[in-house]
């Protein structure tokens, strides 16, 4: 399958929250007619939370754009601390 390019401006919505005590964002990008794309950040750069906030959002995008749905993450998400209400899915 053939990589298809994303247009440079989308839609998106960003929340604030804490991830195991650390300051993070939760970036959800919702293209049109695809599935949403999710970027997890926290912690200082180059750190351990960081790349593991990083690897949680690649893989969340990974599983949503092959058919996975947000309850299907759920659990994971509740045991670094986010709640469905700061996802804004309460």
């Amino acid at each position: 399958m053939a990589q298809v390019r994303l247009p440079r401006q989308r839609s998106s919505e960003t929340v604030s929250v804490l991830v195991g005590g650390y300051a993070g964002r939760v970036t959800v990008v919702r293209p049109d007619d695809r599935p949403p794309q999710v970027s997890l950040m926290a912690g200082a750069h180059g750190s351990t939370v960081a790349g593991f906030a990083d690897a949680i959002g690649t893989a969340i995008s990974l599983g949503l754009a092959n058919g996975a749905g947000f309850d299907d993450y759920r659990v994971a998400l509740e045991l670094l601390g986010l709640s469905a209400e700061q996802l804004g899915r309460g």
